[in-house]
């Protein structure tokens, strides 16, 4: 009884016990605080120069050859699921289609001073909720997407970024899990001669191949 009658009259008291109460309430506060920072500290971590090496892989999804007639689309579709276990815990960070062609295109034994002219094979390499990928391609050549990561950033000594800085720009974040779409299309450009030139030229046998591309790095920092 005589505290609570000394916390009404006295003013000594009163600061005293203000003061406790604030301490109570200010330490819990600062101390999450200060733990919050320590976490956001250790997460990005400390700002310097990095180099920064990778490797890349290629994981096959799709692959076959199809006859593709003057003027006409083919379309593949293709899961990653095909990659099975190959796939898996890997940093993907794109898709790529190579295609390979030879022209069959005959003359008949009158005609002189032939010249061929190549078929225009042209591709469109799609991943959902990204850019497609669209042009003509030699025989032989690949078209890719790529998604979220910075591959500039691959066999470079990075300034003035954080380890985890540089981790996120690296990262496929997911992506790449699903269908991958490529659409094949064929435009028959035949040769010309003299004499009696008959040309036979109907379209084009196209093999392709489609893979996922993963990158594992390795990040380490300079002095």
């Amino acid at each position: 009884m005589a505290f609570m009658d000394d916390l009404k009259t006295d003013q000594r008291t009163q600061i005293l016990v203000a003061g406790m109460v604030f301490f109570a309430i200010a330490f819990p506060v600062y101390f999450n605080y200060a733990a919050s920072n320590v976490e956001e500290f250790e997460a990005s971590g400390p700002i310097g120069n990095y180099s920064v090496t990778g490797t890349y892989s290629y994981h096959e999804i799709a692959a076959g050859s199809q006859y593709i007639e003057d003027g006409s689309t083919f379309e593949i579709i293709a899961n990653s699921d095909a990659a099975g276990d190959e796939i898996k815990g890997k940093n993907l960070v794109g898709v790529r289609a190579t295609m390979t062609y030879t022209d069959d295109e005959s003359v008949s034994a009158g005609c002189a001073f032939y010249e061929a002219e190549d078929d225009q094979v042209s591709a469109s390499l799609e991943y959902p909720e990204m850019i497609p990928t669209n042009g003509q391609v030699l025989s032989g050549e690949s078209i890719a997407v790529e998604w979220t990561y910075s591959s500039d950033l691959v066999g470079t000594t990075v300034s003035n970024m954080s380890e985890s800085g540089i981790r996120m720009l690296l990262d496929g974040d997911g992506w790449g899990v699903g269908e991958h779409y490529l659409d094949i299309s064929v435009t028959v450009v035949e040769g010309s001669g003299t004499g009696n030139c008959q040309i036979s030229d109907n379209g084009e046998e196209v093999a392709y191949t489609i893979e996922l591309i993963s990158l594992e790095y390795d990040i380490t920092a300079v002095e």
